[in-house]
């Protein structure tokens, strides 16, 4: 746009103007709830160094009082802080005058919710001024409707009077709100007082850490407390001590030092369970939690002096996890609708993984106990109703850009704004909530363990008393005597065996947990092998051009190099399989194929002839293709072993794939001519660490036995069903996989 021929009329800069109404916006629009506009009128108490802000009402109940005993305002703190709209004063004298207190007020607008309790407001303030040498008491009054009708807050103008009063007049601030909306009834409901107390004083009886409120010998600060019409809460104060005392357990985290720090007791034992981290964080001062767990245990609270009923209607009326900033909670973390845990919503769905980075990273689920709902911890996540508790921190109120990333309240009140800071406070409690299930879980199995032992001793006991009891029948013949004890003493045998044989299986689920981690490994350092191998092969076949003597040592390479990237693409399978959950749909055919593939050559070369016997249109439903390819090279290679076990002059060599599927379900059939598998072992094929080849002469090696037991993870992972079936003929043994349709 050409500007030559224009001609400039006048320059300068501008201000900003606001009407009167911006204080309707801080006001009656700032907060959105009557207990959320109470508590910041008491809050500017706390931070007058009172000792006590009482709330009443006029003798007509027209008119609501807060008053408070803190130093007051003179006429100049009044008119340079409270009309002054977002004074920066609270940012920068982070404590109070007398006592040292940490400031809850940061943006200088919080007083304005006074306009969502009535339509006018009447300031009494009495404070000693220095500059008069006495006391002064202001008096100013407050029409919002009024103030409303200006066209800008320049034009406002706030009538006061101000005395001068005898020293022994009580300083302190009194607010008295008439015109009030809603009739002034919301004071006076019993929830209403309720819920003005929570955000006041959370819970009595949790641990604060070293965010306790702080009383500096030197300053002498007695404390403060707040007092609503008709509330005693001494029983309430009981009860809460009592209830917390005997919580099931008891949830300890700790941020310091970008140190981090869970603790979990349970009732009744001095041994915790910890677990410490490294945990650079954005939360500049911090945090504590407290967090007492409350399941529906039998005898939690039978024997201790309070009904149970009565402990278990108090944990429903407080639970939650609460949030609790310099001292007052910060709604709406933690009231009976916010699951801001998100601890209800996965337990409603089964939510079998940790949502934690935390969790994944330092107390991860095995394959084997994501299948398994008696074993997922993921599964027992408390419930936000089985939760009493509250995080204790200090939220921002440096005039600092560096930072804006960390807690900072929102302008409403309503929680904190989105910063990194609060997302790691998310992520940190989670964590710590899931540390809880996991202890708790392992601690059950194991407390069911020891029942079952116990129980196993008391059955052999029994036994025992039985042997005596047959021995002392003087009605029975001898004979007749030692058939019974040798009856007896079987029973009490095979009991033995059984004990021997869980305990040799849990200890091999220890060793297949942790070969998941030593397989991840070896996986990446052989790649780099491979990769080195292939790169060797290449440079020796150039070589071999002119020297043909290195061509016979060529083929071997190239073969063993072969060999070796399968068996790496064959565990790849596996490992991809337990990371990658993707579920798509896909043909069937192509990919059992590529199974066969991967051995194509191996099997070629040892006459093993491999059927295929699956139409083209066949389609697997949606699940991860690794975890499709991976099931049946387990089974591939599974067969292998058993068809070149065998004597190949007595039988054919033979592996199939059939389709078998009906409209309900998608199945295939891995069939063989190996050897078979004996009825006496068919129910252990499936337990980890057991195999059938250990003894046999075979060029895939006797494995490790963690095949079928990998398998039948993996096919349950995908809600599907693997069963030894009877096999037609010439084949002698038949895996069936199945997968529902939808």
């Amino acid at each position: 746009m050409a500007l030559s021929n224009t001609k400039q009329l006048d320059q300068g800069s501008l201000a900003f103007r606001a009407e009167a109404r911006l204080l309707q916006e801080l006001g009656e629009r700032l907060v959105a709830q009557p207990e959320v506009a109470l508590v910041e009128l008491i809050k500017n108490s706390y931070d007058a160094d009172a000792t006590a802000c009482k709330i009443s009402f006029s003798t007509d109940g027209k008119t609501l009082i807060v008053a408070d005993n803190g130093h007051g305002m003179t006429k100049a703190e009044f008119e340079n802080r409270w009309m002054t709209i977002a004074t920066s004063k609270k940012a920068e004298d982070r404590v109070s005058r007398k006592y040292e207190r940490e400031l809850t007020g940061q943006k200088g607008i919080g007083r304005f919710a006074v306009r969502f309790l009535g339509t006018k407001l009447q300031v009494v303030t009495v404070a000693f001024d220095p500059k008069r040498a006495c006391k002064t008491r202001l008096v100013a009054d407050f029409d919002w409707y009024k103030i409303d009708e200006n066209s800008s807050l320049e034009d406002t103008s706030i009538p006061y009077k101000l005395y001068k009063v005898e020293d022994s007049e009580k300083e302190g601030t009194t607010l008295n709100i008439s015109g009030l909306r809603r009739g002034g009834d919301f004071a006076l409901n019993p929830s209403f007082r309720s819920s003005v107390l929570n955000i006041v004083t959370p819970i009595a009886g949790l641990n604060r850490g070293r965010f306790k409120p702080t009383r500096r010998a030197s300053t002498n600060d007695p404390g403060f407390n707040a007092h609503l019409p008709g509330h005693d809460d001494t029983e309430s104060l009981n009860i809460a001590k009592y209830v917390l005392d005997n919580a099931w357990a008891t949830l300890s985290v700790d941020l310091t030092d970008e140190k981090l720090k869970y603790e979990v007791t349970f009732y009744g034992e001095s041994k915790s369970h910890k677990l410490e981290l490294d945990c650079p964080s954005p939360i500049s001062a911090g945090l504590h939690a407290d967090i007492r767990f409350f399941p529906r245990r039998q005898g939690l609270f039978s024997g201790k002096g309070l009904d149970g009923r009565t402990a278990y209607t108090w944990v429903k009326n407080n639970s939650g996890v609460v949030v609790v900033d310099r001292g007052f909670r910060v709604k709406p973390y933690g009231d009976w609708d916010d699951d801001w845990l998100s601890l209800d919503r996965d337990s409603a769905a089964n939510k079998r993984e940790w949502r934690s980075h935390i969790a994944s990273e330092y107390f991860p689920i095995a394959a084997r106990e994501k299948n398994d709902p008696a074993l997922n911890p993921a599964l027992y996540i408390p419930a936000n109703h089985q939760l009493v508790g509250a995080v204790f921190v200090q939220s921002s109120n440096r005039k600092n850009p560096d930072n804006e990333e960390d807690l900072i309240p929102s302008t409403d009140r309503e929680g904190f704004l989105r910063t990194d800071a609060f997302e790691h406070l998310l992520e940190i409690i989670r964590a710590g909530i899931e540390f809880l299930a996991r202890v708790d879980k392992t601690r059950l199995l194991d407390i069911q363990e020891q029942l079952a032992r116990e129980a196993a001793k008391q059955v052999k006991a029994e036994y025992k008393a039985a042997i005596e009891y047959v021995q002392s029948v003087p009605t029975l013949t001898n004979s007749q005597k030692t058939r019974l004890v040798q009856d007896y003493s079987n029973l009490s045998k095979k009991i033995e065996e059984v004990e021997e044989y869980d305990r040799e299986a849990r200890r091999k689920l220890e060793v297949m947990g942790s070969l998941g981690v030593v397989a991840g490994f070896l996986t990446h350092e052989a790649s780099r092998i491979v990769s080195t191998i292939g790169d060797a092969a290449e440079v020796i076949e150039k070589l071999s051009r002119k020297h043909p003597e290195l061509r016979s040592s060529l083929s071997i390479l190239n073969e063993s190099y072969e060999a070796l990237k399968s068996h790496l693409d064959y565990t790849k399978l596996f490992v991809d399989a337990t990371h990658n959950f993707k579920a798509v749909q896909f043909k069937s055919a192509p990919q059992v194929r590529r199974v066969v593939e991967k051995f194509g050559k191996f099997s070629e070369d040892r006459g093993v002839t491999v059927h295929v016997d699956i139409p083209s249109d066949i389609i697997v439903p949606a699940m991860p293709v690794t975890v499709y390819s991976g099931i049946f090279l387990n089974l591939y290679t599974n067969a292998l072993k058993a068809v070149l076990a065998v004597d190949s002059s007595s039988r054919k060599m033979e592996i199939c794939f059939k389709n078998s599927s009906t409209a309900s379900s998608h199945i295939i059939d891995v069939m063989d001519t190996g050897v078979g598998i004996p009825p006496n072992v068919a129910a252990r094929i499936w337990d980890p660490m057991f195999t059938t080849t250990s003894r046999l002469n075979n060029p895939l090696g006797s494995g490790m036995g963690l095949g079928l037991s990998l398998v039948r993870q993996l096919v349950e992972q995908a809600r599907g069903r693997i069963e030894l079936v009877p096999a037609s003929a010439p084949y002698k043994t038949c895996f069936r996989v199945s997968f529902p349709s939808r």
